[in-house]
């Protein structure tokens, strides 16, 4: 397919056991204008030939020595044919209508860069563990954004040009780094979520998930991101001033959240609605959003 309106974007290490199932979702998905790009990322079992015995043309393969999941990214999006890459997490499942309802969203406004959906955690047997529910709200999304991910990697749709634009994946990064990319390609109305549950991101409740096996470092690397985006709001922070602000919403570096969060984040309002040009009803939904936030929090 020389000219397909989605790329959908998968890099595999290993993990044979659920790629089948991952695949298949993609290959059996409503929506068919789509190729496949697939990269191996130096897997030591024959995940390549195994998905080629698909016979799906829609596939394309790419084997590389091991680069990790960074620079597997942007290799990706580099080769990407399509005007729209997908994201696929290689032991994860996309619902049936995924692409078709992404597409939909994304394709009719080219302000649109980046579309996500609900996802829903399943174990390694893929019974359900939770539904994760994300922020509607535009706004308040971004303002979220400034402390923590909130949208779900494998599950995004996103404007390859807009991608590129902005510089990808920081191949500097091991983790965080959709978070990273998110934090600097999203405005206050170029992104959307759908609200249905469209894709199945699988924990491995066995240690085995590299978001498991790296969490410390996963989780520092989400609070530089964290830092950078704070103070980019509001630079006159410091870092105890960073670690008091966050605990409005984080419970890991202090046990309850600090009595100077509500201030903070009312100077951090102010910057924050300077910074992404947030209008007089956007900032008056926005400070009910973070007054229940504030109340939710000091109970």
């Amino acid at each position: 397919m020389s000219n397909p309106q989605i790329t959908v974007l998968m890099s595999v290490f290993n993990g044979s056991d659920y790629l089948p199932v991952a695949v298949e979702s993609i290959l059996n998905q409503s929506f068919t204008d789509f190729e496949f790009l697939i990269i191996d990322d130096g897997s030591s079992e024959p995940v390549i030939d195994d998905i080629l015995s698909y016979g799906d043309d829609r596939i394309r393969t790419i084997r590389q020595e091991n680069m990790g999941l960074t620079k597997s990214l942007n290799t990706g999006i580099s080769l990407a044919r399509g005007e729209y890459v997908a994201r696929m997490d290689a032991d994860d499942i996309s619902l049936p209508d995924r692409l078709k309802n992404q597409f939909k969203v994304i394709s009719r406004s080219k302000r649109l860069d980046l579309v996500g959906t609900f996802f829903e955690i399943i174990d390694e047997k893929g019974n359900l563990v939770q539904k994760k529910e994300l922020i509607i709200d535009p706004v308040y999304r971004l303002w979220r954004l400034q402390f923590h991910n909130n949208y779900g990697h494998g599950s995004m749709v996103f404007r390859k040009s807009s991608i590129i634009k902005v510089g990808m994946y920081d191949s500097r990064l091991r983790f965080a780094q959709d978070f990273d990319l998110w934090s600097r390609i999203s405005k206050k109305d170029n992104t959307h979520i759908i609200p249905e549950f469209l894709y199945g991101y699988r924990m491995n409740t066995k240690g085995e998930q590299a978001s498991v096996k790296n969490y410390d470092d996963q989780l520092q690397a989400a609070i530089c991101i964290s830092d950078r985006n704070l103070k980019g709001c509001n630079p006159i922070l410091d870092d105890q001033d960073l670690i008091d602000l966050r605990s409005l919403y984080w419970e890991f570096q202090l046990p309850k959240v600090s009595p100077r969060a509500p201030v903070l984040a009312r100077e951090t309002l102010e910057t924050f609605c300077l910074k992404y040009d947030v209008d007089t009803d956007e900032r008056k939904c926005l400070e009910e959003f973070i007054s229940k936030d504030v109340a939710a929090a000091i109970r």
